[in-house]
């Protein structure tokens, strides 16, 4: 679960604010035909999201970034992945 403002002081380790992800990444993959496409949403945090993003786009992917994280979405993968 994603740490709300409010309870980062009750954790048991100080979380960092730029450690906090606050961005919402959405990935879309073009597939042979529409139905096959693939859409993969992620948490990150602002850096994280702009690392990616400027690596995604490089790579000809089509990639959003907005504001709207819950606690359902996976944090993005490990960053060796893609930076």
């Amino acid at each position: 679960m994603i740490p709300l403002d409010e309870n980062i002081a009750a954790t048991p380790h100080r979380i960092e604010r730029t450690e906090i992800p606050t961005r919402r990444i959405t990935v879309y993959f073009d597939g042979p035909t529409p139905q096959d496409a693939l859409i993969l949403e992620y948490a990150a945090t602002p850096s994280e999201a702009w690392e990616f993003t400027t690596a995604a786009v490089h790579a000809g992917l089509l990639v959003t970034v907005d504001g709207q994280v819950g606690p359902e979405l996976r944090r993005l993968p490990c960053r060796s992945l893609w930076h």
